[in-house]
């Protein structure tokens, strides 16, 4: 599957609730084996698009301000380049860490994607 494919079929996949509500489950258990933990209602019911982002953009910037010895081992955990970090981190983007928040869902939910796919 291409990349561009790929992204339509995810991007058609976040208007499911179930598809998100597993995406945040998969964000939580990556997230809490580093240090941190979302709010409890974030592993109980679906949280809308532009909240989930916000929620992540935090969890973020907390393990950057306060766990900053775990954030490489993050970033492999989740399998994000930190070469992809740098590129966000280094742009003039004011609001660069919500993009990459973003750039995280959509890893996350490439997980939870492929693991519904090709588990069967």
């Amino acid at each position: 599957m291409f990349p561009d494919q790929l992204n339509k079929e995810l991007d058609a996949y976040f208007d499911n609730e179930q598809f998100r509500f597993k995406t945040q489950l998969q964000l939580a258990k990556d997230f809490e084996v580093h240090g941190f933990s979302f709010e409890p209602l974030f592993c109980e019911q679906v949280i809308e698009m532009p909240n989930l982002t916000e929620q992540v953009t935090e969890a973020l910037m907390y393990i950057v301000e306060k766990k900053s010895s775990s954030w490489q081992a993050l970033l492999y955990t989740i399998d994000i380049p930190e070469k992809k970090y740098i590129q966000y981190a280094t742009s003039q983007e004011g609001n660069w860490m919500h993009q990459f928040a973003w750039e995280i869902i959509r890893r996350e939910a490439q997980k939870v994607f492929f693991r519904e796919k090709f588990s069967k």
